[in-house]
């Protein structure tokens, strides 16, 4: 027979079924057992679908990738609100770069006649196509395409003084040119990629910061 039902304090009390708290998905990955191709095809799936950056590298650190590599993968994945935003500033330094191409091109012809005819054209097409490699980076909205840039014209100062002496003009106004070239392209860097340094990703206080 069924049991009658019992008002006010009962002696037999009712059972409770817990119900299990959810857990996301994202806090559920065995990120130990993810190879390096793995990770990153979650990381960019998790990207793609908006996920907190914060969120993802707390999902992902300690994992197959170091934490440092795991950063940098996730600041330097283009964001489209971004490039949308300073799609002029990145037009106007591939005009830029292609007008170093134009002269790359024509000052290695110029240079290399010097020696023979071949030679010019190898040199010509060199210093004319490492622009163009550059311009194809930014405009795949590359980091290390920015990175590279910057630390390669940095290093191509100390030969630039080399002239000084014979043409102190020119060897000025190319100075000037190339650090405003570097620091337009650092500055535009910054505003794509604000989660990366000058070299690797971003710290403060020894931890990785992320913008979301």
């Amino acid at each position: 027979m069924p049991e009658p039902f019992a008002f006010g304090n009962s002696t037999k009390r009712q059972s409770v079924r817990e119900v299990p708290s959810f857990t996301p998905p994202i806090f559920q990955l065995r990120k130990n057992t993810l190879d390096k191709k793995e990770t990153k095809r979650q990381v960019s799936e998790m990207l793609d679908a908006g996920r907190s950056k914060t969120e993802i590298f707390k999902a992902f650190s300690g994992g197959a990738l170091k934490d440092k590599a795991l950063a940098y993968l996730i600041g330097s994945r283009p964001d489209p609100d971004l490039i949308e935003r300073h799609a002029g500033k990145i037009k106007i330094l591939l005009g830029l770069t292609y007008v170093q191409a134009l002269i790359g091109l024509v000052g290695g012809y110029l240079l290399g006649l010097t020696i023979s005819s071949g030679f010019a054209i190898g040199l010509g097409l060199f210093a004319g196509g490492v622009p163009l490699l550059f311009a194809w980076g930014f405009y795949r909205n590359a980091a290390h395409a920015y990175t590279v840039y910057v630390m390669l014209s940095i290093s191509q100062m100390p030969r630039m003084f080399k002239e000084y002496a014979d043409d102190p003009i020119g060897t000025v106004v190319g100075v000037a040119i190339t650090l405003a070239m570097i620091f337009y392209v650092a500055w535009l860097k910054n505003l794509l990629f604000p989660d990366l340094a000058l070299i690797g990703a971003k710290k403060i206080k020894g931890q990785f910061v992320f913008s979301n």
